[in-house]
């Protein structure tokens, strides 16, 4: 067992992360992501674009939510998770859960479908890997509880 995998409690007492593994919203959270291409698409010509548009927004807004913001939203936790962005509070520290694997997949996701099978002269595949190697370098055991050059602190 690696160093950070601890066994989880039987209760998320994390009020800011225990909705995570509600039912229905990872159902929700994929809704979301197609409602997003669906309106980019009907903007843009290309669904590739699209996709790579979504992949974008979502590599911003995930790694802004995830992997930036720390803290709790409840008061109830008294500063108990201050230092901890919310991917660092997911299941109570504790990788290779499936919300963890599901949160990962995602924007592996996203990368396949926004360089699969589109002009590749319109599409910026550079910018769309590098968003996928910044969030899953995120997501990473090793960079728990690391900030780099200061960001973040």
């Amino acid at each position: 067992m690696g160093r950070h995998r601890r066994i989880p409690s039987e209760v998320d007492t994390n009020l800011t992360t225990n909705w995570i593994n509600s039912p229905g919203v990872w159902i929700w959270y994929l809704s979301l992501i197609g409602l997003g291409w669906l309106c980019l698409s009907a903007v843009t010509s290309d669904a590739g674009l699209a996709w790579t548009y979504v992949h974008l927004l979502h590599g911003a807004a995930s790694y802004w939510l995830l992997h930036w913001t720390k803290g709790s939203f409840s008061p109830e936790d008294q500063g108990r998770y201050s230092g901890l962005t919310l991917w660092e509070q997911v299941d109570n520290e504790t990788y290779g859960t499936a919300t963890r694997k599901f949160l990962t997949a995602v924007p592996l996701a996203l990368f396949v479908l926004a360089t699969h099978g589109t002009d590749f002269r319109k599409q910026p595949l550079g910018l769309n890997f590098i968003v996928v190697l910044v969030l899953l370098i995120a997501k990473t055991p090793w960079v728990h509880k690391k900030r780099f050059f200061g960001i973040g602190r």
